[in-house]
């Protein structure tokens, strides 16, 4: 297989089934075990030539985000397109869905169980809202996988956030979201992988409960915007900072980049 959607890549390893994968996306870096394939494409383009190459039976792609590049790559290999999940019970069904393609239905109903069991949490805190820098200020919409992981781990999300909001792209409309939704908890995904003050500064102005309480938690890039394995494991570090009053989630995946064998994946293995 070559798999272009980090999150399917990580499932595939942790089922077992990272053998299979001959090729990935500059992404799949979960688990650490992934980079030992070699990486043809990321979530805009693909080197079609060293697809070929690989001579594979399968390709994975993520939509819509790839829509593009299915043409492409379907003259090569079948192709199975997963589209984004609004849910932790869609992710749970794409789980399921993608191990029986691959007759290993019995491992994927488990680590889907697994999945689930994790996400479990006691209410924590409510009018909780995501909002991520990716090159541009984007916000998780109620209807959205992280939103609802969020919920599933016990910090309630605002209601009524329709997708129709989710790219903003500049400070100033991001602000003005903020300031119109006054979230009582605010968990931004930052720009890399270190915590800089300097990225809270126009936050800290605005006027919404969370801002002028310190109500901001800030988490690594890609610690909430993937929906691997990873995820319930990167909420449970979530819900214990937000438990502490820390401002800022240490250990995530995306900064400690875990391999199979080093104690991350335990619950699943």
């Amino acid at each position: 297989m070559v798999s272009l959607n980090p999150s399917i890549t990580e499932f595939l390893f942790v089922s077992g089934l990272g053998d299979r994968v001959v090729g990935r996306d500059v992404f799949s870096y979960r688990p650490r075990d992934a980079l030992k394939a070699p990486h043809v494409g990321s979530f805009i383009d693909v080197d079609v030539e060293k697809v070929r190459a690989l001579s594979p039976d399968l390709i994975i792609l993520y939509y819509p985000v790839q829509s593009a590049l299915i043409d492409a790559v379907a003259q090569i290999a079948p192709v199975a397109v997963i589209e984004t999940p609004t849910s932790v019970d869609d992710v749970v069904a794409t789980f399921k869905f993608v191990s029986r393609l691959l007759d290993a239905d019995e491992v994927g109903e488990y680590i889907a169980g697994v999945y689930r069991d994790l996400l479990r949490g006691s209410p924590l805190a409510e009018g909780v809202l995501a909002l991520f820098y990716l090159g541009g200020y984007d916000v998780a919409c109620s209807e959205s996988f992280t939103a609802s992981a969020l919920e599933a781990a016990g910090l309630r999300y605002i209601r009524g956030l329709h997708c129709v909001y989710n790219f903003l792209g500049s400070e100033e409309k991001a602000a003005a979201l903020l300031e119109r939704l006054d979230p009582h908890l605010l968990i931004y995904e930052g720009k890399g992988r270190m915590y800089r003050e300097s990225e809270l500064a126009w936050i800290k102005r605005l006027r919404c409960t969370a801002c002028a309480r310190g109500r901001v938690l800030v988490t690594p890039n890609d610690t909430l915007a993937h929906y691997g394995p990873s995820l319930p494991l990167d909420m449970a570090l979530v819900r214990n900072a937000v438990m502490r009053g820390a401002g800022f989630v240490d250990g995530t995946s995306s900064v400690v980049r875990p391999s199979l064998s080093d104690g991350w994946y335990r619950p699943y293995l």
